[in-house]
């Protein structure tokens, strides 16, 4: 939080101190609500949750190098804790009111990004694209809920040329809320389909969530084009900025690999190294972003060729064996109707004369039509997909006779499973979050190898996205 002195600090946040700072000491540069993710100099948020109590931490905190502490209850600090402490009412809004604080101070232009889908492969390819004409930052992790977007804006260097928050929701008035925060210069939509139907209730909800981003877009929006619920969404909104439409018309001549993406957008030939059709969508809405920064088709095009995709999405990960390798496209960090059915697509267009295996975890946070979503999953599987494995309560409900189940999804059931994947098999991984395909992987790499070779990364066990 480098240009914030120690009184605006108290002041934003109307805490006090337990710990007053010494005269002459810096004050922070950055937060950190998980000592796992602290850097020296960085303020520490003890957050009280459901398993983890954070001052329990604190101790761990100071010792990695942290220049301040936030805490809700004076009586844990530590005796003789010996660095500045403040005591607040509600760690949430006091991070909330020191983000706002901070994002006022950021001089760059902020892109601000949401969609039921591919948020945060979005943010990376904007990023990329953006990294070739001048500092850009974005978050290393999917930090876009309560507390993460202000850990976001907190943790943005300040004289970064560009910064790129994701805005994620649950609930209805969560973008809004989120987007007030940010201000974005430019906002983009990925996507809009039937994530968080518990809460948000229908298409029509979803979009309605999805728009609100533009009310706070100083400049430009960047929507998907031909969706009537969206475009009534905006039309229902106060939107100040311009609009600027993906539409399938202007989004041609795509091409995809096992690693690759290419499209023509406007004329211009672009190639992304992600893989997925669906995928051409979101490098697009990168490639309107960089025009909007006045970069040039060619500059976007270098930019856009070094993107790497965020762990979990289509992560492309080979486990050597004794003989053939087990190639793994883990898409496991998420899972909606809409994003299972886009993988299916990238897993089904895959040329291979390898076993292919499709592992679906349950998609989760469907509400009412949780059950008609697995039914209609089931449903829709092509019989050429290859041998299908559905985990989850959901999807054992939704099965039929002759469907391979696994009700369980818990560590006994993954290592099972694992001893039914063989060497040369071709491998996709697509469930929600809770569910914990990306296990399959560990288990599967400690099986055959102490190591595995990743297009984007080496996994390590234990390892998980928040």
């Amino acid at each position: 939080m480098s240009g914030m002195d120690w009184d605006t600090i108290v002041s934003v946040t109307g805490g006090e101190w337990a710990i007053e700072p010494a005269p002459g000491q810096q004050p922070p540069v950055g937060v950190a609500i998980d000592t796992r993710e602290l850097h020296r100099g960085q303020t520490f948020v003890a957050f009280v949750g459901e398993k983890v109590d954070g001052h329990e931490y604190l101790d761990q905190a100071k010792g990695l190098g942290a220049a301040m502490c936030v805490v809700t209850d004076e009586s844990k600090i530590p005796d003789g804790f010996g660095i500045p402490t403040l005591v607040v009412d509600d760690s949430t809004d006091a991070l909330t009111a020191l983000a706002k604080q901070w994002a006022s101070l950021l001089h760059g232009i902020i892109v601000g990004v949401t969609g039921s889908n591919g948020k945060t492969t979005t943010t990376r390819l904007i990023h990329a694209v953006l990294s070739h004409a001048g500092e850009s930052w974005v978050s290393s992790k999917s930090h876009n809920n309560a507390i993460g977007v202000p850990m976001s804006i907190l943790n943005a260097p300040i004289e970064a040329r560009y910064v790129i928050f994701e805005l994620g929701t649950s609930s209805p008035g969560e973008i809004a809320e989120r987007a007030s925060l940010v201000e974005p210069d430019i906002s983009v939509i990925t996507s809009v389909g039937r994530a968080h139907l518990e809460e948000l209730g229908s298409i029509e909800g979803v979009c309605k969530e999805k728009a609100s981003i533009l009310c706070d877009t100083q400049t430009l929006g960047i929507v998907p084009g031909g969706i009537d619920e969206l475009d009534r969404a905006i039309s229902e909104r106060s939107v100040g900025c311009e609009l600027e439409r993906v539409a399938e018309d202007r989004l041609v001549n795509v091409e995809i690999s096992e690693r690759s993406v290419s499209f023509d957008l406007d004329g211009h030939r672009f190639t992304a190294p992600v893989p997925g059709v669906h995928n051409a969508s979101n490098a697009a809405m990168a490639v309107l972003v960089g025009r909007a920064c006045n970069m040039s088709d060619g500059d976007i095009a270098a930019g856009l060729a070094k993107s790497k995709l965020p762990e979990m999405r289509l992560d492309r990960i080979e486990i050597p064996t004794k003989t053939d390798s087990i190639v793994i496209y883990n898409d496991a960090y998420n899972a909606n109707p809409d994003s299972t059915r886009a993988a299916l697509a990238f897993f089904a267009s895959i040329q291979s004369e390898a076993n292919k295996v499709v592992v679906l975890g349950d998609m989760l946070e469907l509400g009412s039509a949780a059950e008609s979503e697995h039914q209609s999953m089931i449903a829709d599987l092509d019989i050429d997909t290859g041998r299908v494995v559905l985990v989850g309560p959901m999807y054992a409900r939704a099965a039929g006779q002759g469907d391979e189940i696994c009700p369980k999804a818990d560590d006994h059931a993954m290592s099972e499973l694992a001893r039914t994947i063989k060497p040369g098999d071709l491998v996709l991984l697509k469930g929600s979050r809770g569910i914990g395909l990306e296990r399959l992987v560990y288990i599967l790499i400690n099986r055959h190898t102490p190591f595995a070779r990743s297009s984007n990364r080496r996994p390590v066990e234990g390892e998980s996205a928040s």
